[in-house]
């Protein structure tokens, strides 16, 4: 056990070090005007340092956090963050932002990053580098990205976002589709048919029109008939054949 000198010595020790680190973090940037710490924010983020620009922006935003440059800041850090791939800061100050502004002029630009935020926090650089098809992965993210997306496109249809956001809903849409499909296929091979049917039903219903509805379709007139549901079997049967009878398997 250590004694009551050693105890007091660690502890001052750590204050040693922990003076150290503070004055270690104040050199990296260093006390200054918040005109010149917003200037050096900006040529870093031109030259696309933006983990530097993230830096400086913190300083202001630390230490002048009612000054002039206050809002900037706010949305510069929200841009850095995501740049950065620091996803949860960046969701963490885009909340801060529309909790405080929520009226603000800029809020469409918020929830676009917002979407655009959780999107990435759905991808995976690896799996992006290799092209590999990711819809069997989690569809949280996903989800609330769409929601994002889907929330500014609804409240602010004349955004300079709203195409944009538009487009993105399509595209996870579809990944929300495609993995919606990878599980009825999961739990019909498992032999599990009432789980494959009840997925089967959540994409035709929530996903009409998709690529996939076709397939679903299929797997749910097979499970209804492992499960001996005659009649809606055939009731689905009579439904794949009015939308897709006259198409080539």
């Amino acid at each position: 056990m250590l004694s009551t000198a050693s105890k007091l010595g660690i502890s001052i020790l750590s204050i040693i070090m922990m003076t150290a680190c503070s004055s270690k973090n104040r050199d990296i940037i260093p006390d200054k005007q918040p005109h010149e710490l917003y200037v050096d924010a900006y040529k870093a983020m031109a030259s696309e340092n933006y983990h530097q620009a993230r830096l400086n922006l913190e300083a202001i935003d630390n230490r002048y956090p009612f000054g002039p440059y206050a809002h900037q800041v706010q949305l510069n850090l929200i841009y850095t963050y995501y740049k950065d791939r620091e996803n949860e800061l960046a969701i963490a100050e885009i909340d801060k932002f529309i909790r405080l502004n929520p009226s603000d002029e800029h809020i469409d630009y918020v929830l676009y990053m917002r979407g655009l935020t959780n999107l990435q926090k759905a991808t995976d650089r690896f799996l992006d580098l290799l092209h590999i098809d990711n819809h069997e992965r989690d569809m949280a993210y996903y989800e609330t990205a769409f929601k994002d997306f889907n929330r500014l496109y609804t409240s602010y249809p004349n955004s300079l976002y709203a195409a944009d956001a538009y487009a993105r809903m399509i595209f996870i849409r579809s990944m929300l589709s495609k993995h919606e499909l990878s599980v009825i296929k999961y739990y019909y091979k498992k032999q599990a048919y009432i789980s494959t049917a009840r997925h089967c039903q959540k994409l035709i219903l929530s996903y009409q029109g998709s690529d996939e509805t076709k397939e679903a379709l299929q797997y749910l007139i097979k499970s209804y008939q492992h499960l001996n549901l005659t009649d809606a079997a055939t009731n689905t049967q009579r439904l794949y054949d009015l939308n897709y009878g006259n198409l080539p398997q």
